[in-house]
Protein backbone atom coordinates (compact mmCIF):
# COMPACT_ATOMS: atom_id res chain seq x y z
CA UNK A 1 0.00 0.00 0.00
CA UNK A 2 1.67 3.50 -0.99
CA UNK A 3 1.24 6.21 1.32
CA UNK A 4 2.99 9.82 0.03
CA UNK A 5 3.47 12.36 2.63
CA UNK A 6 3.59 16.37 1.71
CA UNK A 7 5.46 18.69 4.34
CA UNK A 8 5.64 22.16 3.81
CA UNK A 9 8.46 23.75 1.97
CA UNK A 10 10.31 23.91 5.71
CA UNK A 11 13.16 22.30 6.90
CA UNK A 12 11.34 22.28 10.50
CA UNK A 13 8.50 21.22 8.85
CA UNK A 14 9.78 18.30 6.94
CA UNK A 15 11.53 16.87 9.89
CA UNK A 16 8.03 14.88 11.73
CA UNK A 17 7.04 13.64 8.03
CA UNK A 18 10.25 12.42 7.47
CA UNK A 19 10.49 10.50 10.74
CA UNK A 20 6.46 9.70 10.26
CA UNK A 21 7.82 7.73 6.54
CA UNK A 22 10.23 5.77 8.16
CA UNK A 23 8.44 4.11 10.88
CA UNK A 24 5.69 3.74 8.13
CA UNK A 25 8.23 1.57 5.56
CA UNK A 26 9.36 0.18 9.07
CA UNK A 27 5.19 -1.32 9.17
CA UNK A 28 5.76 -2.45 5.47
CA UNK A 29 4.24 0.46 3.75
CA UNK A 30 5.82 2.03 0.77
CA UNK A 31 6.04 5.35 1.75
CA UNK A 32 7.86 8.65 1.06
CA UNK A 33 7.94 12.17 1.53
CA UNK A 34 7.64 14.31 -1.52
CA UNK A 35 10.67 16.88 -1.11
CA UNK A 36 10.68 20.34 -3.56
CA UNK A 37 13.57 20.63 -6.10
CA UNK A 38 16.19 22.50 -4.79
CA UNK A 39 15.93 21.78 -1.00
CA UNK A 40 17.91 20.36 1.41
CA UNK A 41 17.89 16.24 1.69
CA UNK A 42 16.78 15.06 4.48
CA UNK A 43 18.17 13.10 6.83
CA UNK A 44 19.52 9.37 5.21
CA UNK A 45 18.00 7.67 8.00
CA UNK A 46 14.60 8.77 7.15
CA UNK A 47 14.12 6.37 4.12
CA UNK A 48 12.10 9.16 2.24
CA UNK A 49 12.28 9.14 -1.69
CA UNK A 50 12.95 12.69 -3.09
CA UNK A 51 10.82 14.25 -5.71
CA UNK A 52 11.24 17.23 -8.22
CA UNK A 53 8.61 19.95 -7.73
CA UNK A 54 8.73 23.44 -8.67
CA UNK A 55 8.57 25.83 -5.64
CA UNK A 56 5.54 27.45 -6.65
CA UNK A 57 3.74 24.49 -5.36
CA UNK A 58 4.70 25.71 -1.83
CA UNK A 59 2.09 28.40 -0.60
CA UNK A 60 -0.26 29.43 2.31
CA UNK A 61 -3.59 28.15 1.87
CA UNK A 62 -6.62 30.74 2.28
CA UNK A 63 -4.71 33.24 -0.39
CA UNK A 64 -6.22 34.05 -3.36
CA UNK A 65 -2.17 33.98 -5.36
CA UNK A 66 -1.49 30.90 -3.27
CA UNK A 67 -5.02 29.24 -3.50
CA UNK A 68 -6.07 26.47 -5.58
CA UNK A 69 -8.91 27.01 -7.93
CA UNK A 70 -10.75 24.53 -9.59
CA UNK A 71 -10.40 25.87 -12.85
CA UNK A 72 -6.62 26.14 -12.41
CA UNK A 73 -5.42 23.40 -11.01
CA UNK A 74 -3.55 22.15 -13.77
CA UNK A 75 -0.96 24.57 -13.51
CA UNK A 76 -1.20 25.08 -9.84
CA UNK A 77 0.06 21.96 -8.41
CA UNK A 78 3.18 21.20 -10.55
CA UNK A 79 3.84 17.85 -11.14
CA UNK A 80 1.92 16.59 -7.87
CA UNK A 81 -0.24 14.12 -9.40
CA UNK A 82 2.61 12.34 -10.79
CA UNK A 83 4.57 12.53 -7.79
CA UNK A 84 0.72 10.75 -5.85
CA UNK A 85 0.20 8.65 -8.67
CA UNK A 86 -1.19 4.95 -7.40
CA UNK A 87 -1.44 6.57 -3.71
CA UNK A 88 -3.52 4.72 -1.85
CA UNK A 89 -3.17 7.75 0.81
CA UNK A 90 -2.04 11.15 1.01
CA UNK A 91 -0.73 12.81 4.57
CA UNK A 92 -0.28 16.18 3.62
CA UNK A 93 0.62 19.26 6.00
CA UNK A 94 -2.45 21.78 6.44
CA UNK A 95 -0.77 24.36 4.49
CA UNK A 96 -0.47 22.16 1.38
CA UNK A 97 -4.35 21.13 1.58
CA UNK A 98 -5.34 23.07 -1.11
CA UNK A 99 -3.33 21.63 -3.63
CA UNK A 100 -3.65 18.06 -1.82
CA UNK A 101 -7.46 18.37 -1.77
CA UNK A 102 -7.70 18.57 -5.94
CA UNK A 103 -5.21 16.44 -6.30
CA UNK A 104 -6.65 14.23 -3.88
CA UNK A 105 -9.89 14.25 -6.10
CA UNK A 106 -8.43 13.71 -9.44
CA UNK A 107 -6.29 10.85 -7.78
CA UNK A 108 -9.52 9.65 -6.08
CA UNK A 109 -7.19 8.95 -2.71
CA UNK A 110 -7.62 9.38 0.51
CA UNK A 111 -6.60 11.76 2.09
CA UNK A 112 -5.40 12.64 6.07
CA UNK A 113 -4.67 16.11 7.28
CA UNK A 114 -1.48 16.98 9.90
CA UNK A 115 -1.58 19.66 12.17
CA UNK A 116 1.92 20.82 13.34
CA UNK A 117 0.80 23.94 15.75
CA UNK A 118 -1.96 23.61 18.13
CA UNK A 119 -4.37 26.57 18.20
CA UNK A 120 -3.32 29.19 19.61
CA UNK A 121 -4.27 30.25 22.90
CA UNK A 122 -6.84 33.04 22.82
CA UNK A 123 -9.56 35.30 25.04
CA UNK A 124 -12.73 35.58 24.22
CA UNK A 125 -16.53 36.78 25.15
CA UNK A 126 -19.10 34.79 26.35
CA UNK A 127 -22.56 35.27 27.72
CA UNK A 128 -23.34 34.87 31.36
CA UNK A 129 -26.98 34.53 32.43
CA UNK A 130 -27.68 35.43 35.65
CA UNK A 131 -29.99 32.59 37.50
CA UNK A 132 -32.89 35.12 38.79
CA UNK A 133 -32.67 36.00 34.80
CA UNK A 134 -33.07 32.51 34.03
CA UNK A 135 -36.58 32.61 35.95
CA UNK A 136 -38.06 35.06 34.20
CA UNK A 137 -40.43 34.41 30.76
CA UNK A 138 -37.74 36.50 29.22
CA UNK A 139 -34.98 38.68 30.19
CA UNK A 140 -33.26 42.30 28.21
CA UNK A 141 -29.66 41.12 28.04
CA UNK A 142 -26.68 39.22 28.93
CA UNK A 143 -23.51 40.02 31.56
CA UNK A 144 -20.52 39.30 29.05
CA UNK A 145 -17.24 37.82 29.99
CA UNK A 146 -13.89 37.17 28.72
CA UNK A 147 -13.18 33.29 28.63
CA UNK A 148 -10.11 31.58 27.61
CA UNK A 149 -10.37 29.05 24.81
CA UNK A 150 -7.86 28.14 21.82
CA UNK A 151 -8.59 29.59 18.03
CA UNK A 152 -6.38 28.55 15.02
CA UNK A 153 -4.58 31.51 13.02
CA UNK A 154 -6.96 33.61 10.99
CA UNK A 155 -5.02 31.74 7.00
CA UNK A 156 -5.96 28.46 8.85
CA UNK A 157 -10.38 29.27 8.99
CA UNK A 158 -10.95 28.28 5.37
CA UNK A 159 -8.77 25.19 5.94
CA UNK A 160 -10.61 24.36 8.56
CA UNK A 161 -13.90 24.86 7.27
CA UNK A 162 -13.28 21.85 4.74
CA UNK A 163 -11.80 19.82 6.97
CA UNK A 164 -15.38 19.79 8.42
CA UNK A 165 -17.13 19.93 4.97
CA UNK A 166 -15.17 16.95 3.84
CA UNK A 167 -14.92 14.59 6.54
CA UNK A 168 -10.86 14.69 6.49
CA UNK A 169 -9.36 13.27 9.88
CA UNK A 170 -6.86 15.82 11.30
CA UNK A 171 -3.57 14.24 12.89
CA UNK A 172 -2.26 17.14 15.32
CA UNK A 173 1.44 15.99 15.70
CA UNK A 174 2.29 17.79 19.02
CA UNK A 175 1.72 16.73 22.81
CA UNK A 176 -1.74 17.17 24.38
CA UNK A 177 -0.18 19.42 27.01
CA UNK A 178 -0.32 22.34 24.47
CA UNK A 179 -4.19 22.17 24.17
CA UNK A 180 -5.87 21.97 26.92
CA UNK A 181 -9.23 21.67 25.80
CA UNK A 182 -9.24 19.45 22.65
CA UNK A 183 -12.31 19.30 20.12
CA UNK A 184 -14.26 21.98 21.01
CA UNK A 185 -12.92 24.12 18.11
CA UNK A 186 -12.62 21.41 15.30
CA UNK A 187 -15.38 18.58 16.07
CA UNK A 188 -14.09 15.13 15.59
CA UNK A 189 -11.28 16.22 13.63
CA UNK A 190 -10.07 18.02 16.36
CA UNK A 191 -9.48 15.02 18.76
CA UNK A 192 -7.20 12.89 17.15
CA UNK A 193 -3.70 14.40 19.44
CA UNK A 194 -0.55 11.98 18.87
CA UNK A 195 1.93 13.40 19.74
CA UNK A 196 5.15 14.64 18.27
CA UNK A 197 6.77 12.71 15.26
CA UNK A 198 10.18 12.21 16.09
CA UNK A 199 12.76 9.65 15.40
CA UNK A 200 15.98 8.33 17.91
CA UNK A 201 17.98 6.56 15.48
CA UNK A 202 20.71 8.94 15.85
CA UNK A 203 24.33 7.38 16.75
CA UNK A 204 25.96 7.82 19.75
CA UNK A 205 28.64 10.46 18.21
CA UNK A 206 26.21 12.84 17.43
CA UNK A 207 25.43 13.55 20.41
CA UNK A 208 26.57 17.57 20.17
CA UNK A 209 27.71 19.68 16.92
CA UNK A 210 29.99 22.32 18.67
CA UNK A 211 33.40 23.79 18.07
CA UNK A 212 34.77 20.82 20.43
CA UNK A 213 34.98 17.38 19.79
CA UNK A 214 32.13 14.99 21.13
CA UNK A 215 34.76 13.62 24.09
CA UNK A 216 35.44 17.51 24.60
CA UNK A 217 31.74 18.57 24.44
CA UNK A 218 30.95 15.86 27.38
CA UNK A 219 33.94 16.32 29.32
CA UNK A 220 32.92 20.39 29.50
CA UNK A 221 29.50 19.42 30.07
CA UNK A 222 30.70 17.26 33.06
CA UNK A 223 33.42 19.36 34.75
CA UNK A 224 30.51 21.88 36.28
CA UNK A 225 26.68 22.79 37.06
CA UNK A 226 24.42 22.41 34.66
CA UNK A 227 24.53 25.39 32.23
CA UNK A 228 22.12 27.80 30.75
CA UNK A 229 20.63 27.42 26.88
CA UNK A 230 20.52 29.96 24.28
CA UNK A 231 19.42 29.25 21.08
CA UNK A 232 19.37 32.20 18.75
CA UNK A 233 20.88 30.77 15.60
CA UNK A 234 19.25 32.22 12.19
CA UNK A 235 19.08 36.17 13.07
CA UNK A 236 20.82 38.15 11.35
CA UNK A 237 24.19 38.59 12.49
CA UNK A 238 23.67 42.28 14.30
CA UNK A 239 20.93 41.08 15.78
CA UNK A 240 22.28 37.23 16.87
CA UNK A 241 25.58 39.17 18.28
CA UNK A 242 23.23 41.47 20.76
CA UNK A 243 21.61 38.44 21.67
CA UNK A 244 24.72 36.43 22.41
CA UNK A 245 26.51 39.43 24.45
CA UNK A 246 23.24 39.58 26.18
CA UNK A 247 22.93 35.83 27.12
CA UNK A 248 27.10 36.48 28.43
CA UNK A 249 25.46 39.06 30.66
CA UNK A 250 22.88 37.13 31.82
CA UNK A 251 24.88 34.05 32.73
CA UNK A 252 27.31 36.13 34.72
CA UNK A 253 24.60 37.48 36.80
CA UNK A 254 23.52 33.73 37.50
CA UNK A 255 26.92 33.11 37.74
CA UNK A 256 26.59 30.09 36.06
CA UNK A 257 28.18 28.80 32.35
CA UNK A 258 26.38 28.85 29.21
CA UNK A 259 25.55 26.55 26.31
CA UNK A 260 25.04 29.59 23.53
CA UNK A 261 24.25 28.69 19.59
CA UNK A 262 26.67 30.57 17.87
CA UNK A 263 30.27 30.63 15.39
CA UNK A 264 32.11 32.57 16.96
CA UNK A 265 34.57 32.45 20.23
CA UNK A 266 33.47 32.61 23.25
CA UNK A 267 35.06 33.09 27.07
CA UNK A 268 36.01 29.89 28.92
CA UNK A 269 32.45 29.91 30.87
CA UNK A 270 30.34 29.37 27.79
CA UNK A 271 30.35 26.71 25.54
CA UNK A 272 29.70 27.74 21.58
CA UNK A 273 27.68 25.32 19.49
CA UNK A 274 26.57 24.82 16.08
CA UNK A 275 23.91 22.52 16.34
CA UNK A 276 22.73 20.89 19.26
CA UNK A 277 20.66 17.25 19.51
CA UNK A 278 17.82 18.93 21.94
CA UNK A 279 17.15 15.39 23.76
CA UNK A 280 20.55 14.47 24.72
CA UNK A 281 21.68 18.37 25.38
CA UNK A 282 18.62 19.83 27.14
CA UNK A 283 18.06 16.98 30.15
CA UNK A 284 21.83 18.65 31.21
CA UNK A 285 20.91 21.99 30.94
CA UNK A 286 19.25 24.07 33.66
CA UNK A 287 17.21 25.57 32.04
CA UNK A 288 16.45 26.66 28.16
CA UNK A 289 16.39 29.88 26.40
CA UNK A 290 14.96 29.28 22.36
CA UNK A 291 13.18 31.19 19.75
CA UNK A 292 9.72 29.44 19.91
CA UNK A 293 10.52 26.05 17.25
CA UNK A 294 8.01 23.10 17.76
CA UNK A 295 11.08 20.42 18.74
CA UNK A 296 12.61 22.88 20.81
CA UNK A 297 9.52 23.47 22.88
CA UNK A 298 8.51 20.00 22.89
CA UNK A 299 12.23 19.22 23.83
CA UNK A 300 12.59 21.64 26.73
CA UNK A 301 9.71 19.99 28.64
CA UNK A 302 10.09 16.49 27.41
CA UNK A 303 12.93 17.17 29.84
CA UNK A 304 11.38 18.22 31.97
CA UNK A 305 13.12 21.67 33.27
CA UNK A 306 11.34 25.23 32.26
CA UNK A 307 12.06 27.41 28.99
CA UNK A 308 11.77 30.86 28.18
CA UNK A 309 10.50 31.60 24.71
CA UNK A 310 12.03 34.54 22.77
CA UNK A 311 9.85 34.55 19.42
CA UNK A 312 9.80 36.67 16.46
CA UNK A 313 7.66 35.15 14.07
CA UNK A 314 4.03 34.47 14.04
CA UNK A 315 4.55 30.35 14.60
CA UNK A 316 6.61 31.52 17.24
CA UNK A 317 4.67 33.63 19.07
CA UNK A 318 2.20 30.59 19.21
CA UNK A 319 4.38 28.31 20.64
CA UNK A 320 5.65 31.14 23.15
CA UNK A 321 1.70 31.73 24.46
CA UNK A 322 1.65 27.98 24.33
CA UNK A 323 4.51 27.80 26.87
CA UNK A 324 3.27 30.39 29.24
CA UNK A 325 -0.19 27.94 29.22
CA UNK A 326 1.31 24.94 29.94
CA UNK A 327 2.95 26.88 33.52
CA UNK A 328 5.94 25.61 32.56
CA UNK A 329 8.21 28.73 31.12
CA UNK A 330 7.44 32.33 30.54
CA UNK A 331 7.76 34.09 26.86
CA UNK A 332 9.53 37.18 26.15
CA UNK A 333 9.26 38.66 22.65
CA UNK A 334 12.99 38.75 20.55
CA UNK A 335 12.73 42.41 20.27
CA UNK A 336 12.41 43.29 23.53
CA UNK A 337 15.27 40.83 24.91
CA UNK A 338 17.87 42.96 27.63
CA UNK A 339 20.28 42.35 29.85
CA UNK A 340 17.72 43.19 32.28
CA UNK A 341 13.99 41.70 30.82
CA UNK A 342 15.89 38.54 30.39
CA UNK A 343 17.40 38.49 33.71
CA UNK A 344 13.94 39.32 35.33
CA UNK A 345 12.71 36.45 32.60
CA UNK A 346 15.11 33.69 33.68
CA UNK A 347 14.96 34.53 38.02
CA UNK A 348 10.93 33.13 36.82
CA UNK A 349 12.39 30.48 35.74
CA UNK A 350 13.61 29.33 39.24
CA UNK A 351 10.72 29.64 41.03
CA UNK A 352 9.90 26.31 42.49
CA UNK A 353 6.22 25.67 41.26
CA UNK A 354 7.56 26.24 37.68
CA UNK A 355 10.16 23.78 38.05
CA UNK A 356 7.72 21.08 39.18
CA UNK A 357 5.34 22.16 36.74
CA UNK A 358 7.91 21.51 34.19
CA UNK A 359 9.26 18.62 35.89
CA UNK A 360 4.88 16.60 35.85
CA UNK A 361 4.93 17.38 32.26
CA UNK A 362 8.29 15.81 31.46
CA UNK A 363 7.19 12.55 33.22
CA UNK A 364 3.70 12.77 30.50
CA UNK A 365 5.87 13.83 27.41
CA UNK A 366 8.55 11.15 28.00
CA UNK A 367 5.70 8.47 27.66
CA UNK A 368 4.17 9.48 24.41
CA UNK A 369 4.74 8.10 21.34
CA UNK A 370 3.35 10.21 18.55
CA UNK A 371 4.20 7.70 15.59
CA UNK A 372 2.96 5.13 17.28
CA UNK A 373 0.11 6.86 18.16
CA UNK A 374 -0.50 7.99 14.26
CA UNK A 375 0.45 4.73 13.06
CA UNK A 376 -2.28 3.04 15.00
CA UNK A 377 -5.16 5.45 13.81
CA UNK A 378 -4.07 5.42 9.85
CA UNK A 379 -3.90 1.29 9.94
CA UNK A 380 -7.43 1.94 11.49
CA UNK A 381 -8.34 4.30 9.18
CA UNK A 382 -7.38 2.51 6.08
CA UNK A 383 -9.21 -0.78 7.39
CA UNK A 384 -12.63 1.42 7.93
CA UNK A 385 -12.51 3.05 4.43
CA UNK A 386 -11.19 0.24 2.55
CA UNK A 387 -14.83 -0.77 1.13
CA UNK A 388 -16.01 2.86 1.65
CA UNK A 389 -16.50 5.16 -2.32
CA UNK A 390 -14.14 8.59 -2.49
Amino acid sequence: MKITLLPYDDPGAGKPFAALASALQAGGYEAGVAVPAGSDPYPAHSGTDRALMPRRVWRLPGLKKGGLEKEGAGDGYGNLPEVCAESDLIITDLRMLESALAVSDELNSKLIAAALTPPCPVSRSAAVVPDVLKKLPFFYGAVRKREAGYAWPLTFKVVQDKLILRDIPVLHAYSSCFLKRPGEWGGAAGRIVTGEWITTTAGPGDFICSSKSCEDTEQWLDEGEAPLYFGFSGLPLQAQAHCIGTALDAARVFSCRAVIEADCELPGYALPIEEADYDRLFPRCRCVVHRGSAAAAHASLRAGIPALVCPAAAEEQVWGKLTVTTGAGSCLPLNKVTQKKLTQALKVLEHKRVKNKAAELGKGLRQENGIETAISFIDRYLSWTQYRKF
